[in-house]
């Protein structure tokens, strides 16, 4: 019996042992490597207020701020209702264009002169240092318009500082000239309309200050008519005008030509190369020496309408 007693402590005292290599104070100091903690159970239980932990490096205490250059920001593109889509920006931008702007009439040129032309009614001594045109179309009764025998026209314009020069040659099967003065348009003649302020009043399509029409009559030998200039507008300034230089020749028929010099300071214009002036030139034809009669005109612009300069041509000053 005492045998089994002794055998049954000794048993308990070798459990307990046994059991006893478990307890903290048997584990040293270093945690286990290879049985990581519940983090699930760790975060549940923790009371460090380092809620919720992370296995994530936690961000360093002083953050780097990089510059960066901002997104470029598109235009808003504007809405219209044109049925041409407005064309994608782009990242540069086109240059600004200046606006081109012509009259509906001919752009014609008149060469700077470097010597003054002689005044004797034609330009054979400077035609060639200048720009010669053509007077093509008829633009009053084409009806009583025959032929070219019957009018025909051509003419040629040069500046220096003092005068705008202008010369006309003109084939007239008939000479007709009975008039004078304010009259002067019924009879064979020229007029030359000048805008002088071409920049200033590109879109006004009526008469104002700076526009001015002159008529120019050959004259008439025969019947003691010598050649002149007269102004019909601006009516402020109408008249016969002496200060333009004016001459007229007279060739075998059927041509007769005539050649002025309009000073610059009658059109209150200080020129320049590459002056833009409204301009055109018209010839005025009467075949019945009996009568005075404006029976056709022809013109160097299309749609020539004396009272509006818009219909006129250009003249530029090239030098």
């Amino acid at each position: 019996m005492k045998n089994v007693i002794k055998s049954v402590i000794a048993f308990i005292v070798l459990s307990f042992l046994l059991s006893s290599c478990n307890l903290p104070f048997f584990r040293g100091g270093r945690a286990e490597e290879n049985n990581p903690p519940n983090l699930t159970l760790t975060a549940l239980f923790d009371t460090s207020m380092n809620i919720p932990p992370s296995i994530t490096p936690a961000l360093p205490t002083s953050v780097e701020v990089i510059q960066t250059t901002p997104a470029a920001v598109l235009p808003t593109l504007a809405v219209n209702d044109s049925s041409t889509p407005n064309p994608l920006p782009t990242n540069t931008s086109a240059p600004p264009t200046a606006e081109v702007r012509q009259r509906s009439g001919k752009l014609m040129k008149a060469a700077y002169l470097s010597t003054p032309p002689v005044m004797d009614g034609t330009y054979a001594e400077w035609v060639d240092k200048t720009y010669k045109y053509a007077i093509p179309y008829v633009v009053w009764q084409p009806s009583n318009w025959k032929n070219m025998e019957d009018l025909e026209g051509a003419f040629a314009a040069g500046w220096d500082d003092k005068y705008l020069y202008i010369s006309v040659k003109v084939t007239d099967d008939v000479l007709a000239q009975n008039k004078s003065g304010e009259s002067l348009y019924l009879g064979d003649s020229v007029e030359v309309m000048i805008d002088a302020n071409l920049d200033g009043d590109f879109y006004v399509n009526y008469l104002n200050d700076d526009d001015f029409q002159f008529g120019i009559s050959p004259g008439n030998p025969a019947k003691g008519i010598d050649p002149e200039v007269y102004l019909w507008y601006p009516s402020a300034l109408k008249g016969s005008k002496s200060q333009v230089l004016v001459s007229s020749q007279f060739e075998t028929s059927p041509i007769y030509r005539v050649e002025v010099g309009i000073p610059w300071s009658m059109l209150g214009v200080s020129p320049y190369n590459g002056l833009h002036l409204g301009f055109v030139v018209s010839v005025n034809d009467n075949d019945k020496p009996s009568e005075n009669l404006q029976q056709s005109m022809i013109s160097t612009a299309q749609h020539r309408n004396f009272l509006d300069p818009t219909t006129w041509g250009e003249l530029m000053l090239v030098k």
